[in-house]
């Protein structure tokens, strides 16, 4: 469990190690949004499949269980939204980061049913930084109790919860529809998240991955 500090005096850094998210409001303007959506909603035919049924560790450290869902690679206005300088100076300030660089970025797909199992982002991802272009897409599960968990760990967790845990410590972080213009930024290789099966019939995520030099 990690330390608690008082918020008043926290700055982002030590909220950041502490909780492992924070909501970064008002960084994504209507127009751009709206592009990014328009884009994603051409593309959706390109979506490559992204489906495996096994629970590893990786090398890397990082960990991952089954997944059922699509990647939509970035086209031009996604590509300008992760590199542009101003972006990524709120994400900076408001992880307390200075030296985040972005790493690319794409739009998962889910479909009915899809869903991601209980894992972490690859060590190349510091930050990763989403926002739903979906009304009303559901939470992602969320595990900062187990901030930093070794891959074994995690999957004595899988083995005794399932990949889609509830209860107890297991919670639920929300991203943020895009336009509200506001973006989730969370430490997807240090803290454990997944996404139980889908509810709606067509469910589109943001998530663009930033690692720090």
């Amino acid at each position: 469990m990690l330390t608690e500090t008082p918020a008043e005096k926290a700055t982002p850094r030590e909220m950041w190690d502490r909780i492992g998210t924070v909501l970064i409001p008002g960084v994504l303007p209507p127009e751009r949004f709206r592009e990014v959506q328009e884009e994603a909603l051409t593309l959706l035919d390109t979506a490559s499949p992204h489906v495996h049924e096994h629970t590893t560790a990786h090398r890397d450290g990082s960990f991952a269980s089954p997944v059922h869902c699509a990647f939509i690679e970035p086209g031009p206005c996604l590509t300008s939204l992760f590199s542009d300088k101003e972006f990524l100076g709120a994400v900076r300030e408001a992880t307390g980061i200075p030296r985040l660089v972005p790493r690319g970025g794409t739009v998962v797909r889910y479909g009915a049913g899809d869903f991601q199992g209980l894992h972490t982002d690859s060590v190349k991802t510091t930050v990763t930084v989403a926002f739903a272009l979906t009304k009303e897409l559901p939470p992602m599960g969320w595990a900062p109790h187990l901030y930093n968990a070794f891959p074994d760990q995690l999957g004595k967790v899988v083995a005794e919860h399932g990949m889609f845990p509830e209860g107890g410590e297991f919670t639920t972080l929300e991203h943020p529809y895009g336009g509200s213009g506001s973006v989730r930024a969370f430490a997807g290789y240090s803290v454990p998240h997944w996404r139980p099966p889908m509810t709606l019939s067509r469910g589109l995520l943001v998530t663009l991955p930033y690692i720090d030099l």
